[in-house]
Formats: structure tokens, sequence, C-alpha cells
């Protein structure tokens, strides 16, 4: 810890203001509490994503294409 002040003693005034910031910054992220998920996100969230294998079917259109109509 002595190093540590040693360090932070030798910077100038500006470099001293970073290092603040930094510190602030960094227990304002600790002490930040995290907000459980609501239950419209988890759902959206477990929405599966298609690949382009899934929907390749679909984009070729061959099944639809092998219908003749029939005459009269």
């Amino acid at each position: 810890m002595d190093s540590l002040l040693l360090k932070y003693n030798s910077l100038d005034p500006d470099s001293k203001k970073q290092v603040m910031d930094y510190i602030d910054t960094m227990v304002a992220r600790m002490k930040k509490p995290k907000r459980a998920q609501s239950e419209y996100k988890k759902r959206i969230l477990s929405i599966p994503v298609w690949s382009e294998e899934d929907i390749k079917p679909i984009t070729d259109r061959s099944p639809f294409n092998t219908f003749k109509p029939e005459e009269w």
C-alpha cells in the first residue's frame, strides 16, 4: 500500500484527478445493483434464431413449385 501512495503522490494534479475519477467509476460499478430481468425480456431472449440452413427450404420454395393445378 505504501508503494501505491508513493506512486500516487508522484503524479501531477491532472493525473491525480484521472486516478480519482477512475476509482470513483470502479466504486460506482460495485455499488450499482443488478436489476432482475423482466419476464418479457426473458421471453424475448428465449426466442430461437434460425440459421441459413433452417430457412433454405423456405427460400428455395421447391416444395411449393411441385404442385400442379388440376386441369379441367
